[in-house]
């Protein structure tokens, strides 16, 4: 298991304060009680515009022989208005380079 620590003071001690929420999830706040300041933890998709969902599924459509512009329009189908560009950044930055 993976030890949490407060960012900024590095300790160990700290208790829930409740939920953050944004347009695309909902997080928990985490209350540092050695600083006082409150964090919560970063993901792999942390700073991300997309929610993982919509990433994960334009990566496995390219990565299922789609070409980019395949990809790009059944996403703008579904909703998702999405650069052939930026899903190519996400299968480089999501997948290993032996899987590609």
């Amino acid at each position: 298991m993976q030890k949490i620590s407060c960012p900024y003071c590095k300790s160990n001690k700290m208790v829930f304060r409740g939920y953050r929420y944004n347009e695309k999830s909902k997080k928990r706040l985490r209350l540092c009680k050695s600083c006082g300041r409150k964090f919560t933890l970063r993901n792999v998709y942390f700073r991300m515009r997309f929610s993982p969902v919509e990433i994960k599924r334009a990566v496995s459509l390219y990565k299922k022989g789609f070409s980019l512009a395949e990809a790009k329009l059944r996403m703008e189908r579904e909703g998702v208005r999405v650069s052939r560009w930026t899903i190519l950044k996400w299968y480089k930055k999501y997948t290993k380079p032996e899987d590609r």
